[in-house]
């Protein structure tokens, strides 16, 4: 993965002695050429097709969610296609609730006939008489029995016209599909970039930390040194023993290890973003790890230095939270 530096923050310090100031730093997480392969949860698209006597718009629209969830509503002549048109959108969407609308309009749909089946009805009537004479059931044949058959006797006449519809259906899908993919990049694409600028700005504070340690830790030592002396009333002995015990307690609120790791997160994060497929979980997590090793620094200082950095730290990160949220 190829990045480059495009951008410089400016990142307020506040150094163990007191000083304050501005501290400008370059550093940026932006991809060098291409696009990026994230893509938005939220979209949205239409499509139309149109044969010899019908017509066929699909509209197609998700929302975030945490699975995949396909709502379809076809008209009843559409309805047997349902079922593929499911397993259409699975193959293009991994994650989002997704709502499609096919509507069909033509004369063909208006003009349906319905037929009787006579032989059929006739060997009904013949049975139920024979059932009748059987049993010795009381009782007429009615017309009210044999509707109970109806799904058998009477038989909806397939229109010429509808023959089309598969194919129909399968065009204005595909051109919602198309336009509803294209949304989801292009808003995809817009969040991988506010990421990315996050990202930047979370690792010069990084770097701020990395530079503010030695005198922080040396600070930190000073203080155990103090605190021993005030219970000893007077200066700490010379002993090598006492001044190992002392760099063991300094090295407990060392952060070496907690930026190492954020350091590595961030080269994951910014990975996940140039992956194709879904991604946005898997960004969750990694985000989920970083506030935990930034907790852990605000924990083990309490310099205002280190303070006032991990609430910059914390605040970005739930920003690029509430982004990753909309990622598929």
């Amino acid at each position: 993965m190829l990045l480059i530096r495009t951008a410089c923050f400016f990142v307020w310090f506040v150094a163990e002695a007191g000083q304050t100031g501005w501290i400008l730093i370059h550093c940026d997480y932006q991809k060098a050429g291409g696009i990026s392969l994230t893509k938005s949860m939220t979209g949205y698209g239409r499509g139309t097709a149109s044969g010899s006597s019908l017509t066929v718009t699909a509209e197609l629209k998700s929302v975030n969610s945490r699975y995949l969830d396909i709502k379809c509503k076809l008209p009843k002549a559409a309805a047997f296609l349902e079922t593929a048109v499911k397993e259409r959108l699975q193959e293009n969407v991994s994650r989002g609730k997704l709502e499609l609308s096919v509507d069909v309009e033509g004369g063909a749909l208006k003009k349906r006939e319905i037929s009787i089946d006579w032989e059929l009805a006739e060997a009904y009537m013949v049975k139920l008489k024979a059932i009748r004479s059987a049993f010795d059931l009381r009782g007429e044949i009615s017309l009210d029995t044999l509707l109970l058959q109806s799904e058998d006797i009477l038989v909806e006449e397939a229109q010429p016209e509808l023959t089309e519809l598969p194919d129909l259906v399968g065009q204005a899908l595909d051109e919602a599909l198309e336009a509803f993919l294209s949304m989801r990049t292009t808003e995809g694409t817009a969040l991988a970039s506010d990421i990315r600028n996050r990202m930047s700005a979370i690792q010069a504070m990084l770097k701020q930390l990395t530079e503010l340690r030695p005198q922080v830790m040396d600070a930190y030592r000073q203080r155990i040194q103090d605190r021993i002396a005030s219970y000893v009333d007077g200066a700490l002995p010379e002993t090598s023993r006492l001044h190992q015990e002392i760099a063991l307690l300094a090295e407990k609120g060392d952060i070496t290890e907690e930026l190492i790791r954020l350091e590595s997160h961030l080269d994951q994060l910014a990975a996940n973003l140039e992956k194709e497929g879904a991604v946005g979980r898997t960004c969750d997590f990694i985000l989920q790890e970083m506030q935990r090793e930034v907790n852990t620094i605000g924990s083990k200082s309490t310099a205002s230095s280190i303070s006032i950095i991990v609430v910059s730290l914390k605040s970005e990160l739930e920003k690029i939270k509430e982004q990753v949220q909309n990622i598929e």
